[in-house]
């Protein structure tokens, strides 16, 4: 999903969460995205709304998915993102199967009770209460309609290289600081919710629910795509200063992406290991929806500020 008016650039000026680096990003990992959407045996024929479609990086997967008799409705709140989706899909063969909204994702622009499955990329990290959203877009399912969530969790990303207490401090430090950050006035993020979608799920009233994990795994030489993403990736954990790192361990941290002479990703024993979730519910109502998500976060929030 892109999102307006919401840049987050790092050290080396990459902005996160732009048309460039979403793109990038994707085309770095689509032997697994391909699998990940493979392994969602999408019914052919069916509607399906990818929500927080973003500049529809991931339409062709699901275009193949749906076959040529389905149909993909595109949802962001970005306007420019939906620009770049149109532009993108304009000369393809899904182009007459694809429609692009404006809305969100707690007010899709679609008929409740219409959807054979609702499928959501790298979304639910900037959701303040995923609980209540994804009950919101239960109701747009039809009966035992799936939701379908994929995302990241930063804290299964490993890097050979490079000390394991740098690696432990640097992340712990940048968890910590997701959870306090929105007090100082910066949007809500959680980088670390890949591992607790299949709880929001269950929370929010879907049941059969299914998660699946998909490690990724780059090692030397990487590709220019993969070495732009790790790089980004290294600069945002420090970003806004890192504020909860000691400035040192914030140095050896950069050092180790960027400076030419030591730079970990040029070793020959370099790897770089993630672990990304895609979880699915099936809708059955929202009599299960009184456990918000700010109760899920109550303890973490308590044991941070202790």
């Amino acid at each position: 999903m892109a999102v307006n008016n919401l840049i987050y650039e790092n050290e080396c000026g990459l902005p996160l969460n732009s048309i460039e680096w979403l793109e990038i990003h994707h085309r770095s990992k689509s032997p697994e995205r391909t699998r990940m959407v493979r392994d969602l045996h999408i019914e052919r024929g069916s509607h399906l709304v990818d929500a927080g479609c973003g500049p529809g990086l991931w339409t062709p997967m699901l275009a193949h998915a749906v076959g040529p008799e389905g149909r993909i409705t595109g949802v962001d709140i970005s306007i420019e993102a939906l620009v770049t989706a149109h532009r993108r899909s304009q000369d393809k063969w899904y182009a007459p199967q694809l429609r692009l909204k404006q809305g969100t994702l707690e007010h899709l622009p679609v008929q409740p009770g219409s959807l054979q499955m609702i499928f959501s990329a790298n979304v639910s990290q900037y959701l303040p209460d995923p609980i209540s959203t994804f009950a919101a877009m239960g109701r747009c399912l039809a009966p035992s309609g799936r939701l379908a969530v994929k995302d990241i969790d930063f804290g299964t990303m490993r890097f050979s290289n490079i000390d394991a207490g740098l690696q432990a401090r640097v992340l712990r430090a940048r968890e910590q600081w997701e959870q306090l950050r929105i007090a100082q006035g910066y949007a809500f993020e959680d980088s670390w919710v890949g591992s607790k979608l299949a709880g929001y799920l269950r929370a929010a009233g879907y049941q059969d629910v299914q998660e699946r994990r998909y490690r990724i795994v780059r090692r030397f030489p990487l590709s220019p795509d993969f070495r732009f993403y790790l790089q980004g990736i290294a600069g945002w954990f420090v970003s806004e200063g890192g504020p909860l790192l000691a400035e040192e361990d914030r140095n050896k941290w950069l050092e180790c992406f960027f400076d030419e002479r030591r730079c970990v990703l040029d070793s020959n024993t370099f790897t770089s290991e993630e672990t990304e979730f895609v979880v699915t519910g099936v809708w059955r109502g929202p009599e299960n929806t009184s456990l918000r998500y700010f109760d899920m976060q109550a303890p973490m929030l308590e044991a941070v500020a202790v």
